[in-house]
């Protein structure tokens, strides 16, 4: 009988003797192929084994460049916020970028959130006029929609017709080509422009700028500096409080604002509170930036005095123009000079605090009775010595002129 496990039968071993060879039998061929799909398999399974532990390894091994690829781009746009209170001469400053054909600019858009929620505290509305601005620099402007009666044009937004963007030709083709600003003309012709167009006009520009004079807190806006969407950059401008309440005296607009600042000492609005807190707010700003700043606030805070600001406005303006990465053209050269010697365009009414800067500094104490200075004085007294705005003492030391009451103060940037 054959061993088992054999294919060779007595046949095939005399065959072997006569031939030298072997002659299989179907039997034989059956257990062979058998055999060998048993191997194959063997094989295939080995095969998938071996594959799934290199693509395991090659995963790990690619794990730091899926994170890299994961890491958000570096932003396509520079951003600013002048950050400010009222009557402080931010305006003023925000022309100064406004007519740059590289920005697109904004002035106090969130207005809208503050009067949409006037029964709130300033520090309750941070948050929301904070996410809007967010919003704003990264061209979204579907987030204006809530805060519009219509939202069917851009003209519904507060300060529209001061930005040179939405007043250019490029998005209201009624405008003539221009390279500044004629604020009557975009107001009568502009009105109508589809909404759309303002984020268009945005993404067209490599620059966003934003004054705003809403905030009371710089730790606030850590989440936008710490935004990788966002390169942000800061200007804080600060200005003599008393000059601040003789320019408030002739813009009668502020009650709602008044009111919402009063509300974070639950009492009626008067000047007294409303300066207490404007201080207060420009003061801690100061303050957070100044002592133990995070790293992510390194070269990208700036604070100016007004009173700095119009003494060479041309000198701190190619300052901060190299601060953002923008270039200063010789047109925007002479446009500055004009505007801050009051010889700018006023038929236009593009700039209504055009004239001379210098002398406008100075109008307070023309302007103020003594008795309100003292007020202010008292009021804002640790602002005062921060910023080194010198107290007077008397009637005749307000009105003499050649006092100078600026006192020395380093513009500190972070």
């Amino acid at each position: 009988m054959p061993r088992p496990g054999t294919c060779r039968t007595g046949s095939d071993r005399a065959l072997q003797g006569r031939t030298g060879s072997i002659r299989w039998s179907d039997r034989c061929w059956e257990e062979m192929i058998g055999r060998c799909f048993v191997c194959k398999l063997y094989i295939l399974v080995l095969a998938i084994v071996l594959l799934f532990s290199l693509y395991s390894s090659w995963q790990v091994h690619q794990l730091p460049m899926t994170v890299l690829q994961d890491t958000p781009t570096a932003p396509e746009k520079t951003h600013l916020l002048i950050i400010s209170t009222w009557r402080s001469g931010s305006s003023f400053l925000g022309q100064l970028f406004n007519h740059n054909p590289d920005v697109f600019y904004m002035l106090e858009p969130t207005r809208a959130v503050w009067f949409s929620m006037a029964n709130q505290s300033p520090y309750d509305l941070h948050t929301p006029i904070r996410e809007l601005i967010r919003s704003i620099f990264r061209c979204d402007m579907g987030a204006f929609l809530p805060y519009m009666p219509k939202g069917q044009f851009f003209s519904e937004i507060f300060g529209w017709h001061e930005s040179r963007a939405l007043c250019s030709h490029s998005t209201c083709s009624s405008m003539p080509p221009s390279n500044v600003i004629d604020r009557p003309e975009c107001n009568r012709t502009c009105r109508q422009v589809p909404f759309e167009k303002m984020e268009e006009a945005c993404k067209a520009h490599s620059h966003v700028v934003v004054k705003e004079v809403r905030f009371f807190d710089l730790e606030v806006l850590y989440p936008l500096l710490t935004d990788p969407h966002l390169n942000l950059k800061i200007i804080h401008l600060v200005r003599d409080p008393r000059a601040i309440v003789s320019s408030r005296e002739s813009f009668l607009e502020l009650e709602v604002d008044d009111a919402i600042i009063s509300n974070s000492q639950h009492v009626t609005a008067n000047i007294s509170v409303v300066m207490q807190e404007i201080c207060g707010a420009q003061m801690r700003m100061y303050q957070t930036a100044l002592r133990d700043p995070p790293p992510f606030l390194k070269d990208r805070y700036i604070v100016i005095r007004y009173e700095d600001m119009v003494k060479d406005p041309l000198g701190y303006l190619k300052t901060w123009y190299d601060y953002i990465g923008l270039s200063l053209s010789p047109t925007m050269d002479s446009w500055i000079y004009n505007i801050t010697h009051g010889s700018g365009p006023k038929d236009k009414g593009f700039m209504p605090f055009t004239g001379d800067s210098l002398k406008i500094a100075q109008h307070w104490r023309d302007r103020l009775s003594f008795e309100k200075v003292q007020l202010i004085q008292d009021v804002c007294k640790k602002e005062m010595a921060m910023f080194g705005y010198r107290p007077v003492k008397s009637k005749a030391e307000q009105k003499d002129l050649s006092l100078d009451l600026v006192l020395s103060f380093k513009t500190n940037a972070l």
